[in-house]
């Protein structure tokens, strides 16, 4: 009844679910106009920076190299890109979960860095703010910039959108909007999984003819008691 709806909501990275918020293009164009060979992008988990990352490369194939995964050796990190070293060029190179790679790797990075490569760290935001203590990076020219949330408003936009494009957003009122809110604080990902959640409870409630016609105080609670959220 509500699939293709839930579907827009599946915590997954879709470049189509591409939106316009604050930070997202703060971030995005701090990394499109640095002149700096190291840049952090911290964040908390579910922030947004595997999907910027995956936006920067799906925008500008061209022009960036992405590693969405960790990777734990020199040799490791040359057979992902399909390089050798004395190929890495003024390259530049996306980095996601870097907080789990090891130290001797980021050093290495840091080295490609150095001749001229551009490095894009995306880090949660505790361990990366230690590791861009470290001295070789605190003694060079790097960049730290953070993803931070989304503000109601576009929290607000993002949902109601996804509810209009199916003529569904009859289902859910801002007073309800708000309240979700509360739960996730913006944070992106939490935002997509408890909507998510609040669409099968409702699903599930109109299949069986519950008495649950729209997402209400009793589904977000419910909601927020299955994602870990309330007790």
């Amino acid at each position: 009844m509500l699939n293709n709806l839930i579907e827009e909501f599946r915590d997954v990275i879709d470049i189509k679910d591409y939106f316009s918020y604050l930070y997202f293009e703060i971030v995005k164009e701090e990394i499109l106009s640095s002149k700096s060979n190291i840049i952090f992008i911290l964040g908390d988990p579910g922030s947004g920076k595997s999907f910027l990352f995956n936006y920067l490369k799906s925008k500008y194939p061209n022009d960036f190299i992405l590693l969405k995964e960790p990777f734990f050796s020199k040799e490791e990190f040359l057979e992902r890109i399909n390089l050798k070293e004395d190929e890495i060029v003024n390259k530049k190179i996306l980095v996601d979960e870097a907080q789990l790679i090891p130290e001797n790797v980021m050093e290495f990075l840091r080295i490609l860095s150095d001749k001229g490569n551009q490095i894009i760290f995306g880090m949660h935001k505790k361990e990366g703010e230690a590791i861009v203590k470290l001295p070789q990076f605190a003694s060079r020219y790097t960049q730290k910039v953070y993803m931070n949330t989304l503000n109601l408003g576009e929290f607000e936009n993002y949902v109601v959108k996804k509810f209009a494009k199916h003529s569904k957003f009859d289902l859910i009122e801002k007073k309800i909007l708000k309240k979700v809110y509360k739960f996730t604080k913006g944070n992106f990902r939490l935002s997509k999984k408890f909507i998510f959640t609040s669409l099968r409870l409702l699903d599930f409630s109109l299949k069986n003819n519950l008495k649950y016609k729209k997402i209400d105080n009793c589904i977000v609670e419910m909601s927020a008691i299955e994602l870990g959220l309330l007790k």
